[in-house]
């Protein structure tokens, strides 16, 4: 995530850029400027080291449990880099719109692996992912929830966990069988 706000980090040479002819070059103004730089640098830093850690990807603690209440996500006893994600994906899906890339990235980050979308049908598909099934019960209910929401009302899916293979995931002749891949959940 990116800070909408670009610090300023040189008051001192604004403040000589900005001074009214009359007064640049002399000493005691200069002197005067500079010295109320240094305070505006401060207190630049200051907010700036604060909107840092207000930020999702930066917040910890009882910052990132507000954060959390924020976007209606319990922390559950997860750890922050966990509760972190969960809430990131939970915002993504308030914000999806049911597409394939959306249904992506949203089951990729939390399974922490890289999806793969295929269409089965009109009203039917399935993510797959590669696993060495180190999913906790825990996310992978929390998978089926947050996914679940980010599909679109009528559609049916299915959330699958495969062995690691040469890539052949899913082929007409093996569909419907659970012997590619391990149902982790869907509709």
């Amino acid at each position: 995530m990116t800070s909408p706000v670009t610090p300023i980090t040189d008051y001192q040479q604004r403040l000589r850029d900005d001074m009214l002819s009359q007064f640049y070059g002399d000493p005691v103004h200069t002197a005067i400027s500079d010295a109320v730089a240094v305070e505006l640098q401060r207190v630049e830093d200051v907010i700036t080291s604060m909107f840092s850690l207000m930020q999702l990807d930066n917040a910890v603690g009882d910052v990132l449990d507000q954060i959390g209440r924020l976007a209606r996500v319990d922390r559950l006893g997860r750890s922050d880099a966990d509760y972190r994600k969960i809430i990131q994906v939970a915002i993504a899906v308030r914000d999806s719109d049911g597409g394939a890339e959306d249904l992506m990235w949203i089951a990729g980050q939390l399974v922490d692996a890289t999806v793969r979308y295929i269409q089965i049908g009109t009203a039917y598909f399935e993510l797959h992912y590669e696993s060495d099934d180190t999913l906790s019960d825990d996310l992978k209910a929390e998978a089926i929830t947050l996914i679940g929401r980010a599909v679109s009302a009528g559609v049916g899916w299915r959330l699958l966990a495969t062995e690691a293979t040469d890539g052949a995931l899913y082929d007409e002749a093996t569909y419907g069988a659970e012997t590619y891949g391990t149902v982790i959940g869907g509709s």
